[in-house]
């Protein structure tokens, strides 16, 4: 785990910001990661990673994807934000690379004729996170086209990896097929 002096900078400038009484950050996550602050009492729910500028707590159930991430804090013009990236082991990395072609050469363009799209987010260990996107946010059929189409021929790598879908498909704007509302 480590955390640039930027990151560090800016966090304690937010837990300020905010009124204090924070323990530190909680990283998370659920195919991207998510940085929230972590409240004083509140710090025994997660697990402590090992860091002596700030105190850095994760599910444990994360754990390992937060040992491996760094945290900086950017600022390049117009835009600013937290980055978090990890280091990937070998392995993870040439399934990485391996799966966006397939995704790329294959998969988006079979499903590009109904507007939609799928994004390759992350790998961890035999996990594969996904968003859908374009007609496949809130299309009726997404499960379909994830189960049938998507992780089928993922799994023709690796029959162990499981595709895990973070779309909010709540939030589609132009479903290619609406599900019916009951």
């Amino acid at each position: 785990m480590k955390i640039t002096e930027g990151a560090v900078n800016k966090i304690n400038e937010i837990m300020d910001q905010q009124g204090g009484g924070f323990a530190g950050i909680l990283l998370s996550f659920e195919g991207g990661y998510k940085l929230d602050l972590v409240k004083e009492g509140d710090e025994g729910n997660y697990e402590k990673l090992v860091n002596g500028e700030i105190g850095v707590y994760a599910p444990a159930e994360h754990l390992s994807r937060a040992e491996a991430a760094q945290i900086d804090f950017i600022s390049e013009g117009p835009t600013s934000g937290f980055k978090v990236t990890r280091e990937r082991v070998g392995v993870e990395e040439s399934l990485l690379q391996q799966l966006q072609e397939i995704i790329d050469s294959e998969i988006n363009p079979a499903i590009a004729s109904h507007g939609g799209v799928i994004n390759l987010l992350d790998v961890e260990g035999k996990r594969v996170f996904v968003q859908m996107g374009g007609g496949c946010a809130g299309c009726g059929m997404a499960d379909v086209t994830l189960k049938s189409g998507v992780q089928e021929r993922i799994r023709q790598i690796d029959p162990e990896l499981e595709v895990v879908d973070t779309t909010d498909h709540a939030s589609g704007d132009n479903p290619y097929y609406a599900p019916t509302k009951k």
